[in-house]
């Protein structure tokens, strides 16, 4: 019962930190809101671990799954603020570091979506389209285009899911092939 407070509280200060993030976005207040990201981000990693922009799809997927009774609400929440993360890193003009984030945000979105735990709003799948949209042109993650595949089979886009599993197989990822 502790954990679980624990992580609803955590889960509540991650909400409060996106708000917080979203005011200094539009007051142009960028370095304070990846300020806050980074350090809201950092405070939910273990000690030890790599830096936040060093973690990949896979990791971040792993340290919300360890919380068992809110991954569903942790992998949202960290995907809004990697979100956001981005957005702030494009209106600073750095396009590498936005697509990096835009793409782990992608892909806990997808993730969220796909497990069967979160709820389903169009808010949601607007975010999913929104970020897709960002980074399809530079998007080399076989786990995002699998995730991809999946999310667009999931919504009946079967031609989406079709293309989404070629761009997986041009990754090289020898699971596209089996898994596919």
């Amino acid at each position: 019962m502790i954990r679980r407070d624990y992580i609803l509280r955590m889960v509540a200060e991650l909400v409060q930190v996106l708000a917080r993030v979203v005011s200094l976005k539009s007051r142009r207040e960028y370095e304070q809101a990846l300020r806050e990201i980074n350090t809201a981000l950092r405070e939910l990693r273990e000690a030890g671990t790599d830096a936040p922009d060093e973690l990949s799809l896979a990791d971040w997927i792993v340290l919300c799954r360890k919380h068992e009774q809110a991954a569903s609400g942790l992998l949202v929440a960290v995907a809004d603020l990697l979100k956001e993360q981005g957005d702030v890193l494009a209106a600073q003009g750095k396009p590498d570091s936005s697509i990096r984030s835009r793409t782990l945000a992608l892909g806990l979105f997808l993730e969220a979506l796909l497990n069967g735990e979160t709820f389903v709003t169009a808010e949601l799948l607007a975010k999913v389209e929104e970020l897709f949209a960002q980074v399809r042109a530079t998007l080399s993650d076989p786990e995002a285009w699998r995730r991809l595949a999946g999310y667009f089979e999931a919504r009946g886009r079967f031609g989406q899911a079709e293309d989404a599993l070629f761009a997986w197989l041009a990754t090289g990822d020898p699971q596209a092939t089996t898994e596919g």
